[in-house]
């Protein structure tokens, strides 16, 4: 009987930033499986992205740091979502708060942004301490509304959470809110109605977490690439028993499970909690005798609405130094009579058509300002498996009811200015024994029983999860 559960699948196509990183030959480092491995550790991380590089290097990097520690990868590291992503450090200040505020609370709603805010100065540091060349540049985000309606949601958004105790202006951190007539020429977008604009950063994902696992391997980091964990089984005594595809055994103390989108394979009761879905994003340059034109900003995530079939969705999108473009999203062009397209799918060797079209039909030409005779066209397209969150928050910490084994995933497309603090507070918990509570982590993260029962599902816009969801 075929194995239906979410691994990764081969034969992907290799993103922008795999093709630019490779070039530093990590790529064919990292194939290479020929060191002889122990068979018991004191944790197994399952798990090569920005989540069990990050959980791995905290541990290592950690005083009371365990002894044998592996990452197992089914792949290359970053072959992911970490090595797939629009390349955005870009903490959400206030849309996803104004969703927390009213299910949770103000309070945790801003435990939330100053967590992700926290991300910009920790991965700066991070960067410098270790000497990584990952193309950082810190940067302004614009949020482009291209509907007036959008933009006087939004302000509604922005000042009802402003009469909250626990958001003022250094929480919220806009730089500037306008909505009018000049929104056009500040944007670049043509069709600007407002906009917002907050701190944040680009960087190269790829680059920056195959050059962190590097130091991970130099602090003692055991690693196996190319090796799918097929199940993780409770031992006799206090060990956990990892089969892999090889046909091969390890044991581990405690097992740390940062899988993201393909969780629910070795975890089946986040099947209905944390779902893969697929996006798009794609890299557009112009021709080799010509100079791109400078946007003004580096950074936009872009509303869209579609008036018929009534359809909304936003891009986001980067501008790298030589002026060529990231941009992902789309959302609003896919046919939503065709949820396998890209919900419950993980599947990453097919592109999403109607968002492929959409970026390749002049994008640029047709939406910015000055890029009208600029012949820039789309010269690479990819495809991605995030991990959404069915109540679009991460899961992190111990697994309900199953000892010793933790989970760090979920991060609903939004892992970046997320992951790097989690997985600090992850390696507390399994390095140190360190309770959730006093790890840092935001209280609404945490895992629980509670939250795995819950019919909320925010992917399908709160229709009830499906039960038995067809895995594609």
């Amino acid at each position: 009987m075929k194995d239906t559960r979410p691994f990764p699948v081969d034969g992907s196509i290799p993103s922008y930033w795999q093709h630019e990183g490779r070039k530093n030959g990590l790529f064919e480092k990292f194939e290479k499986n020929d060191v002889h491995l122990p068979d018991v550790y004191d944790v197994a991380i399952v798990g090569g992205g920005y989540a069990g590089i990050a959980t791995a290097y905290h541990l290592l990097k950690s005083a009371s740091s365990p002894h044998r520690v592996v990452l197992l990868e089914a792949k290359t590291p970053c072959s992911g979502a970490t090595g797939r992503n629009g390349g955005h450090l870009r903490p959400d200040y206030f849309m996803a708060a104004a969703k927390n505020s009213e299910r949770y609370s103000a309070a945790a709603a801003s435990e939330v942004v100053q967590f992700e805010a926290k991300h910009l100065g920790v991965i700066k540091s991070l960067i410098e301490s270790e000497g990584i060349d990952c193309d950082f540049n810190e940067t302004t985000s614009l949020c482009v509304f291209t509907r007036s309606e959008q933009a006087a949601f939004a302000r509604d958004v922005y000042n009802k959470l402003r009469q909250e105790p626990s958001f003022d202006d250094a929480a919220l951190s806009l730089e500037d809110f306008y909505t009018g007539v000049d929104a056009p020429r500040r944007t670049g977008v043509m069709e600007a109605k407002g906009y917002f604009s907050t701190p944040a950063a680009r960087i190269s994902p790829y680059k920056l977490f195959t050059a962190l696992l590097m130091r991970c391997l130099d602090l003692g980091l055991y690693l196996q690439t190319n090796t799918t964990v097929v199940s993780v089984m409770k031992s006799e005594g206090d060990s956990h028993i990892l089969a892999t595809d090889l046909g091969d055994t390890l044991s581990a103390r405690k097992v740390v499970i940062a899988t993201n989108a393909y969780t629910s394979a070795l975890l089946p009761e986040y099947t209905t909690s944390i779902v893969p879905c697929k996006g798009l994003v794609c890299h557009i340059t112009g021709p080799e005798d010509k100079v791109l034109p400078k946007l003004p900003a580096s950074s936009f995530v872009i509303m869209e609405q579609d008036p018929s079939p009534s359809a909304t969705g936003y891009n986001y999108m980067l501008q790298l130094a030589d002026n060529s473009i990231i941009v992902g999203g789309a959302h609003h062009k896919y046919d939503t009579n065709d949820l396998g397209s890209w919900y419950n799918n993980f599947d990453d060797t097919q592109l999403i058509t109607p968002a492929q079209s959409y970026f390749e039909d002049n994008y640029m030409q047709r939406s910015f300002i000055g890029w009208e005779d600029s012949e820039a066209c789309v010269d690479r397209v990819w495809t991605g498996i995030m991990g959404y969150s069915t109540d679009s928050l991460p899961h992190v910490g111990e697994v309900p009811d199953r000892q010793d084994i933790f989970v760090i995933a979920g991060f609903h497309g939004h892992g970046m200015p997320v992951i790097f603090l989690a997985a600090e507070g992850v390696a507390a918990i399994v390095g140190q024994g360190t309770p959730y509570e006093k790890t840092g982590l935001p209280s609404i993260y945490e895992t629980s029983r509670g939250r795995l029962e819950s019919q909320v599902n925010d992917i399908l816009a709160g229709r009830e999860k499906e039960s038995n969801p067809k895995l594609i």
